[in-house]
């Protein structure tokens, strides 16, 4: 007996609807596979590669980077484990990175101390953006920046901030040779050299500028064989010197 042609379209219909349904089956068999393969043991952690640590040793930004044997590859919280690094003081930027299959890349950059802070409760070490990096050591020989009477490292960061990022700007032949940097009831800053050169620096502004005049200055007495007693770069485009 012959099929009409509506039957016909039916039988096919219900055909692509159980084609349809074991493809929709099959693809999510395969992704609750592909799943459970992301989070087996496989794709744990391997090796993980440390740039840029000099001051704080490997196994500490390991500690501090919460990863561990049992760390997945895909599945681990990057921006999580760079927050927990920059969290410490020595780390000012941390990017961290996958190889597949089986590597983590953690590059790391670390704040360099560029002074001291002697007031308040003990000597520690500041960082050229004002971040106190800890305590210092009694040899230290950076140079000290001496903070307004009542005031101390503790929550004192936007008082010497602008010290530290002076001394931190300084050309590499002039930094060595500060002794230290005070900041003035008002917030103005004075430097001392070795050799008893005072340096009136003003306002913690333009510092760029003041550096570059502080070392023309210095660079010019030195080839002229003059003896300065007191440079001021308070208006770095008019600085001043006199001589001892």
């Amino acid at each position: 007996m012959a099929t009409s042609t509506s039957r016909l379209s039916e039988l096919a219909g219900a055909a692509r609807g159980r084609r349809l349904l074991a493809a929709v089956l099959a693809a999510a068999v395969l992704a609750t596979l592909l799943f459970v393969a992301s989070r087996s043991s496989l794709l744990r952690v391997r090796h993980l590669e440390l740039t840029g640590a000099s001051h704080l040793a490997p196994g500490d930004v390991v500690r501090l980077s919460g990863i561990s044997d049992t760390t997945n590859i895909l599945w681990f919280d990057r921006s999580g484990i760079e927050r927990r690094l920059e969290a410490n003081p020595w780390i000012a930027r941390a990017i961290v990175s996958r190889a597949l299959p089986w590597t983590i890349r953690i590059a790391v950059v670390e704040r360099r101390p560029v002074a001291m802070v002697r007031e308040g409760e003990g000597p520690v070490l500041v960082a050229g953006d004002g971040t106190v990096l800890g305590a210092a050591e009694a040899n230290n020989r950076l140079p000290a920046i001496v903070l307004p009477p009542g005031s101390s490292p503790k929550g004192a960061g936007p008082v010497y901030g602008g010290a530290a990022r002076a001394v931190a700007v300084l050309d590499a032949t002039v930094r060595p040779r500060i002794l230290r940097t005070v900041v003035t009831a008002d917030g103005t800053l004075r430097m001392m050299l070795a050799g008893g050169v005072r340096i009136s620096y003003g306002a913690p502004t333009r510092l760029e500028a003041k550096a570059e005049a502080v070392r023309l200055i210095l660079r010019w007495a030195k080839a002229e064989g003059a003896s300065l007693a007191t440079v001021n770069v308070s208006s770095p485009d008019a600085p001043a010197a006199t001589l001892a």
